[in-house]
C-alpha cells in the first residue's frame, strides 16, 4: 500500500492518492498549497509549510489504520480508509484532523485530550496558536516555534510508551526512546539466581523469533547463526561478571543492541512492569537536571497528588 500527496488544479489543491495493488482511491484534502512550498520530487510540502507536521501525522494515521483494517480482514479497505480520512477532515479541515487523530489515541489510552496540551503549552510560553505548529509523537505532542521545539508529555503518555516498548520487545526503541541512566537507577540488587534464569528465557525468546522483528541488525557479512553465537558469548560474559555491580549498566557495556534491552525487560518482569514505569516517570519528570517544568491546567490542583492533571514541558536539547 502506498499513500502520496499531489497537487491538482489552478488553485494547487492538495489531494491524497492511496494505492493498494489493483485498487486505488483519491480525495481532496481541501488545502491550497503555496507552490513555493511544494516539493514535487518528494510529493510533499516543505518543512516550513504551516501544515507540514499535520500532513505527516495524517499519512501515518492512515497507514496504521490500513494495517488494522487488513488484520481485521475488512473488505473494500480503501473505501473504508477514504471515508475515515474524509471524516477526519470534515468541518475543520487539517487543523481539526490533527485534533481528532490525537483524541482517538487519548480516548483509547486515557490520556488528556489534545486541547489540554495546547492550553498547557500556551500557558507556559504565552504563545498563541498562530505562533507554533504541533506534531504528534507517539503519546505526546511536540510544539515547533520559530526559535525552539518543545516537548509536552504526561505521566500517562510516558507510561503507555514504556509499556509498549517492553511488551513489544522493541530492542532498538528501548535504546533510543528511553534513558539507560533512569533504568539504571530503578535497578536494585536482584539475586543472580533469580535474574539469570529470567533473562535466559528472554534470550531464548529472542533467538526463536525473527531477528528483524525484535530489532536486531544483521550485517551483510553476517548470518543468523553467527549472530546467535556472538550473543551467546556476550551473555556468558554477562553471567560471569554479574556480581561486579549494576547489571543494567553491565549489559549496556557488553551489548547495547541486545543484552541491554533484554536486561531492562528482565528487570521489569521481576519487579512488575507497571511499577517500573511509574518510577521511571518520577525519576524523569521530577529530576531538576532534566529541565521538565510542571504546568497545571487548574492551579487549585497543585497541592493534590494527581498527575492526571499535570503536563510536563521542556525545550528539546
Amino acid at each position: 500500500m502506498n499513500i502520496k500527496y499531489y497537487l491538482k488544479g489552478s488553485d494547487k489543491n492538495l489531494y491524497c492518492h492511496i494505492n493498494d495493488k489493483n485498487a486505488k482511491t483519491n480525495f481532496n484534502i481541501g488545502y491550497g498549497v503555496d507552490p513555493k512550498l511544494w516539493d514535487s520530487t518528494k510529493g510533499e510540502v516543505h518543512s516550513t509549510d504551516p501544515y507540514f507536521f499535520i500532513l505527516k501525522d495524517f499519512k501515518s494515521y492512515l497507514s496504521q489504520k490500513y494495517i488494522e483494517l487488513k488484520i481485521g480482514r475488512e473488505e473494500e479497505v480503501l473505501n473504508i480508509l477514504k471515508e475515515e480520512a474524509l471524516d477526519l477532515l470534515k468541518n475543520s479541515g487539517l487543523e481539526g484532523a490533527s485534533r481528532k487523530i490525537f483524541n482517538i489515541i487519548s480516548d483509547k489510552y486515557g490520556l488528556p485530550e489534545y486541547d489540554g496540551y495546547l492550553f498547557a503549552f500556551e500557558k507556559y510560553t504565552g504563545l498563541k496558536s498562530k505562533n507554533y505548529r504541533v506534531e504528534i509523537l507517539d503519546y505526546h505532542l511536540s510544539f515547533h516555534t520559530n526559535k525552539e521545539i518543545y516537548e509536552v508529555d504526561t505521566y500517562e503518555g510516558k507510561i503507555i510508551l514504556l509499556k509498549k516498548l517492553v511488551e513489544n520487545r522493541a530492542y532498538i526503541d528501548i535504546v533510543e526512546l528511553s534513558d539507560s541512566d533512569i533504568w539504571n537507577e530503578i535497578y536494585e540488587d536482584i539475586p543472580k539466581c533469580e535474574f539469570i534464569p529470567t533473562m535466559r528465557n528472554e534470550m531464548e525468546y529472542c533467538f526463536k523469533e525473527n531477528f528483524g522483528r525484535t530489532g536486531i541488525y544483521i550485517g551483510s557479512s553476517e548470518n543468523i547463526e553467527e549472530k546467535k553465537n556472538q550473543l551467546y558469548k556476550q551473555f556468558q560474559i554477562f553471567i560471569d561478571r554479574y556480581e561486579e555491580g549494576n547489571v543494567i549498566d553491565l549489559a549496556l557495556e557488553i551489548s547495547e543492541e541486545v543484552l541491554y534491552p533484554i536486561a531492562v525487560i528482565t528487570m521489569t518482569k521481576i519487579y512488575d512492569l507497571n511499577a517500573c514505569c511509574k518510577e521511571y516517570c518520577e525519576l524523569e519528570f521530577c529530576n531538576e537536571e532534566e529541565n521538565w517544568k510542571a504546568v497545571f491546567i487548574d492551579d487549585e490542583l497543585k497541592e493534590e497528588d494527581d498527575n492526571a492533571h499535570v503536563f510536563y514541558i521542556k525545550p528539546y536539547a
